[in-house]
């Protein structure tokens, strides 16, 4: 039994007879009585009663009938959806992201990514840079982001990882508010800085501050796991943090300040697999990504 032989005794059973019902699905009667004769025969059960004013269900016909249509029906939902998933506008999607690029534009890229595709069904995992790159590369994430250039990549990154660089992020030095009006050339003499810790599979923050501060004899660190954590430790007078304004927001407590030259704006940067297929529903990711990036641009931030 096929979905023909399904869709054809449907058709007879609403039009009452072989020949209109042909006539409704635009064919001839001979395929559509041959189709209902071998159903009947590989079934081993009669399904219709054949009188001289047309056909009716038998028992069994009813029975095949009610179960025939949700069949049908799942078939069409298996198909649309399939269908779906071929544009890109169904499915599952595993996203790695990394805090602050949630605040940056992970966030609109997703609001963008939902009106383009409603019924697809995203995963955003938050993790740290360098987990996102191990999740990538065991096949449990599809795509990451990350707030790191290209050029900052580790090899072995730039060996697992394709890439598409999505936007600057501009850094802010956020000071304790009390502190606003000091002035530290190059960024010397602030004391105590409040940087994420080192990962081995970028080159950040910590390795710019190292590199710069390290003739600075107040120059010392506390590590945190994300820039984020930083602000807290800032208003509470411990030191002073590269941030964001939007991740800083309004704080009565902490000041943000150009930074030293040495501080570079970010970049982030979405990731997946080297060699890997880019699925439609990858590709309208990346598509969102590039929308949300553009607008950004055009509005200069």
């Amino acid at each position: 039994m096929d979905f023909r032989q399904l869709e054809y005794f449907r058709a007879v059973v609403e039009a009452g007879s072989v020949s209109q019902a042909a006539k409704n699905l635009n064919m001839t009667q001979p395929p559509v009585s041959h189709a209902i004769t071998k159903l009947e025969r590989e079934l081993g059960v009669r399904l219709l009663e054949r009188t001289a004013k047309g056909v009716h269900p038998t028992q069994a016909g009813l029975h095949l009938l009610s179960r025939g249509e949700r069949l049908l029906a799942d078939r069409n939902r298996v198909v649309e959806t399939l269908r779906s998933m071929a544009e890109g506008a169904a499915g599952d999607l595993r996203i790695g992201v990394e805090p602050m690029v949630i605040n940056e534009i992970i966030a609109d890229v997703l609001a963008e990514f939902l009106d383009q595709a409603p019924s697809a069904r995203v995963s955003l995992i938050d993790v740290t840079p360098d987990v996102i790159v191990q999740r990538i590369r065991a096949g449990e994430l599809d795509m990451g982001c990350v707030p790191f250039a290209p050029a900052q990549f580790a090899g072995f990154v730039a060996d697992i990882c394709e890439w598409y660089p999505v936007i600057d992020i501009d850094i802010k030095l956020a000071v304790p508010k009390y502190r606003a009006k000091e002035q530290h050339p190059d960024g010397k003499g602030w004391g105590r800085w409040i940087l994420p810790s080192p990962i081995p599979a970028f080159s950040g923050m910590p390795d710019a501050a190292e590199k710069a501060l390290s003739a600075d004899h107040s120059f010392e660190v506390i590590e945190v796991s994300t820039p984020q954590t930083a602000l807290a430790f800032v208003a509470a007078g411990l030191g002073v943090a590269p941030v964001t304004e939007r991740m800083a927001g309004k704080s009565d407590a902490v000041a943000l300040l150009d930074p030293p030259r040495w501080l570079r704006p970010m970049q982030a940067t979405l990731l997946w697999k080297r060699g890997t297929e880019i699925t439609p529903l990858m590709e309208r990711w990346l598509q969102a990504t590039r929308i949300v990036a553009e607008h950004r641009r055009t509005l200069g931030r």
